[in-house]
């Protein structure tokens, strides 16, 4: 086993170390009263699962414009693509056509709640630290995503879950919903009661190369100077496009960097931040 494993909890540490962070559940009778004293119909966070029409008409045209925005670029190369048409953006009238009250079921959706927080502090690039200096490392971005459907599930050891999209990018679909900053104080104040920390990293876009050069080599009764040639001026021409990809992208992620200090904090950070009453290790990103 090498330095890097031993710095990761085994499979079966990281279940235990759930169970002693929620012995009750991600939904029981204390974890309500952390987050919900009142009880949950009467909660504010409420709203993430059940959220108004005009909540929901706001985020549709949100959705609608950045994909816009994604199209526009499209659209510039190819100006007569009927696919590639401007579409109009909905409206409130028709968000209120469709929008209807459902029933509240508090067990499952405080269980979503509290596990779509938990995607938002254990993964996204972040680090909890356990009490003896180990990472708790509950796995990549679906691969977190799928421990915490797991766990949840009572899958056995070694068994995997395709159900990963249940917690798949945290909050990211409820955040402007509700203010989930009591939801991650009891975290917090869970994972400091255990002696663990809390790192925070920035998140960043990034490029993985899966060009055709990394295929294998012709056969040599199939090899041809002429489209061995053209296939490496392709080649070369790629890995120009892709190194000046790479770099927009870091120019990119260094700018969001430099607006990140004139916004608000993140709601992790600032719950973090009220519970052990400092920054974060990686905050402010550098």
């Amino acid at each position: 086993m090498n330095e890097q494993e031993t710095k990761r909890m085994t499979d079966a540490e990281l279940k235990a170390f759930f169970e002693r962070l929620f012995p009750s559940g991600f939904s029981g009778t204390d974890v309500l009263a952390e987050i919900a004293p009142e009880g949950w119909e009467k909660s504010p966070l409420l709203a993430c699962f059940h959220p108004s029409a005009e909540q929901v008409f706001k985020e549709r045209v949100r959705m609608h414009r950045n994909m816009e925005k994604l199209v526009a670029i499209r659209r510039e190369r190819e100006p007569d693509n009927p696919k590639l048409a401007a579409r109009t953006e909905p409206t409130l009238e028709e968000v209120r056509s469709d929008w209807k009250e459902m029933p509240v079921n508090m067990a499952e959706e405080v269980t979503d709640l509290v596990g779509l927080c938990l995607w938002d502090v254990f993964s996204d690039n972040h680090e909890v630290i356990a009490a003896d200096g180990r990472i708790v490392d509950i796995g990549s971005f679906r691969g977190a995503a799928a421990f915490l459907d797991e766990y949840l599930a009572g899958a056995k050891e070694g068994l995997w879950s395709f159900d990963y999209v249940r917690f798949y990018m945290g909050t990211i679909w409820i955040s402007d919903r509700a203010d989930l900053g009591p939801v991650y104080r009891m975290i917090y104040r869970r994972l400091k009661e255990m002696g663990a920390d809390w790192q925070y990293h920035f998140p960043e876009l990034g490029i993985v190369d899966l060009s055709s050069s990394k295929k294998a080599q012709d056969k040599p009764e199939d090899y041809s100077p002429s489209e061995a040639f053209a296939r490496e001026q392709d080649e070369a021409q790629g890995s120009a496009e892709l190194e000046q990809f790479r770099a927009e992208l870091a120019q990119g992620n260094e700018q969001a960097r430099r607006e990140a200090l004139d916004r608000p904090s993140p709601a992790t950070v600032r719950a973090y931040q009220i519970i052990y009453g400092r920054d974060p290790k990686g905050w402010p990103p550098a």
